[in-house]
């Protein structure tokens, strides 16, 4: 059966953990999520897990028919059951875009083609985390908008070019329809050429609309260090170095809110 996990929430998410093997997954909280799993117990396959194999969170519980994993019942909840029937019937999977099987966060899951859940494994994934410390790339889904946003959180400096104009970037968010094919294919596009080349091409994707942030530049007097983070306009920022004695690095760089309520 697995190991059982302990089960809580907060304000945002659903935790779901085992301190004796140090598991934590986690999901988004709503109080109808959390009415139809609360209640049922949870587990995960603690052999696979302690072998770094891959696994996912699950239930006994007969009360979802023959769904059983995390995922799955995430997905039921927020879409429906229509909508997942319809899925599995054209053999699509639920899919984790940051490839954390544990990280069932609502706008971290679609629903995708098995051909796409293959190529996205074989490139996509295998090739994201070598670029992490130049740059961390991450794509999400917005439930209300039905949008996408592909995030970009450069660790490095960087100019992006677009035409004439040259601008140093810190982030980059691109906002995309309903269309998971779309993003996956532009996402790998980015990290790709990224690795291969240390460059975007703007002009080969097909967002719909993109908000930049600037670098935001910083000097230590002499004899002093830069703080991880500090106050600019009363607004928290966190300062990024490649200076061994004081290098901080975006691991993931959340979506902006605003770009899917600007475009709804």
């Amino acid at each position: 059966m697995g190991v059982l996990l302990d089960v809580t929430h907060d304000e945002k998410r659903i935790n779901f953990l085992n301190t004796d093997i140090n598991f934590y997954g986690y999901t988004t909280y709503t109080e109808e999520v959390w009415g139809n799993i609360k209640d049922i117990n949870w587990y995960i396959d603690d052999k696979r897990f302690l072998k770094c194999e891959k696994t996912y969170i699950y239930t006994g519980s007969n009360k979802f028919g023959n769904y059983k994993d995390l995922h799955q019942i995430v997905m039921l909840t927020w879409y429906g059951k229509d909508k997942i029937k319809e899925a599995y019937a054209k053999r699509f999977i639920v899919e984790h875009h940051d490839n954390d099987a544990f990280n069932c966060l609502i706008e971290n899951l679609s629903f995708a083609s098995n051909d796409i859940n293959i190529a996205k494994a074989h490139t996509y994934d295998k090739e994201r985390p070598k670029l992490i410390n130049k740059v961390t790339v991450h794509f999400f889904k917005d439930f209300k908008s039905g949008k996408y946003q592909i995030t970009l959180g450069f660790n490095q400096p960087y100019t992006l070019i677009e035409g004439s104009e040259k601008t140093n970037i810190t982030a980059m968010y691109l906002l995309y329809n309903n269309d998971f094919r779309l993003v996956y294919t532009d996402a790998a596009r980015i990290v790709w050429d990224l690795l291969e080349k240390d460059s975007i091409d703007l002009t080969l994707l097909k967002y719909i609309d993109k908000k930049i942030q600037s670098d935001i530049y910083i000097f230590a007097k002499d004899g002093e260090k830069l703080p991880s983070f500090t106050f600019i306009d009363g607004k928290p920022v966190v300062v990024l170095s490649d200076k061994p004695e004081n290098f901080l690095r975006l691991d993931k760089l959340s979506p902006r809110k605003e770009l899917y309520d600007k475009n709804e």
